[in-house]
């Protein structure tokens, strides 16, 4: 359910910023990208309806989706480069959380390497990022899951954002924005969501509360209005 009103209570600052790195910062989901111009045709198709109904894990998704891809690294940052797209806003964001004195992290289920590098081409490689990682070769490509997820998540019955977020909540107010099936769980722990995509859908379905975005302009002007302790706008 999109939200047409989010009120906060009046003392809201500081703020914790969660971020999504693909298809939240990025464009296109940066998985995607690689797996589309290196791996097997149709592996996310084939793979979608069961991701999402749970009989299988994000892990084990990522784990057959990778199984086929053999490239350099230079030759993944490259593609990533061309294909995947930076959202507007995502610079603007991270001034005004810095100069508001809000802590942003990134919250990811994707690579490091490949969000350092996206994130170095923008100026942003001082930000903390929680993700995954993978090391690329033409050999194969291996898959290093991420040991921050902590305790099995009660919600999902697995290792999900939730515990990294946990761990880094100072009891300050939580601002979410993402976009995908990794968001779920970590989105429930928010006083503010920003959702678009699958996300959005899932919301949807619950009738949970949300804003929808299509660019961190939006999302500092629903911040700053959450802040006054104003409606939030659809």
């Amino acid at each position: 359910m999109v939200a047409t009103s989010l009120v906060a209570s009046p003392a809201v600052a500081p703020l914790l910023l969660a971020v999504d790195f693909d298809g939240t910062i990025t464009m296109r989901d940066t998985l995607h990208v690689i797996v589309d111009e290196h791996g097997r045709d149709g592996v996310w198709d084939a793979l979608e309806p069961d991701l999402r109904a749970g009989r299988i894990t994000i892990e084990q998704a990522m784990s057959r989706q990778f199984s086929e891809v053999k490239a350099g690294p230079e030759e993944i940052f490259a593609l990533v480069r061309e294909r995947a797209g930076v959202r507007d806003g995502i610079l603007e964001l991270v001034e005004f959380a810095e100069s508001e004195g809000h802590r942003l992290v990134i919250m990811s289920a994707g690579f490091r390497s490949v969000i350092d590098q996206v994130l170095g081409d923008l100026g942003l490689q001082h930000l903390e990022v929680v993700s995954n990682e993978a090391l690329f070769s033409e050999q194969g490509c291996t898959l290093v899951f991420s040991d921050d997820r902590g305790e099995v998540c009660t919600l999902c019955d697995r290792r999900c954002k939730r515990h990294a977020l946990s761990v880094r909540h100072q009891g300050e107010p939580i601002v979410f924005v993402g976009d995908g099936i990794s968001d779920r769980c970590v989105s429930g722990m928010a006083d503010l969501v920003f959702a678009r995509s699958y996300l959005a859908d899932w919301l949807d379905e619950r009738g949970d509360a949300y804003v929808p975005f299509d660019d961190f302009h939006q999302v500092i002007e629903g911040v700053r209005a959450f802040q006054r302790g104003e409606q939030v706008a659809a």
